[in-house]
């Protein structure tokens, strides 16, 4: 999955635990994170969450 091209943008992802993030995305590469892979974080009411590539199920721009 190609996660650079939701960077900046409003989305709808679903996670493998089936729970739905809405929100603004920024793309974080695997390089520049604490982790071996690319991921998202999802700013929203609930504030900002990082969702590895692994945990997304599906994501739409919104």
């Amino acid at each position: 999955m190609e996660l650079l091209q939701y960077n900046n943008k409003k989305i709808s992802l679903v996670d493998i635990d089936d729970e739905i993030w809405t929100g603004t995305a920024y793309y974080c590469d695997a390089d520049t994170n604490e982790t071996s892979e690319d991921v998202l974080v999802v700013k929203n009411e609930r504030g900002y969450t990082e969702i590895s590539e692994s945990e997304i199920k599906s994501i739409e721009i919104i």
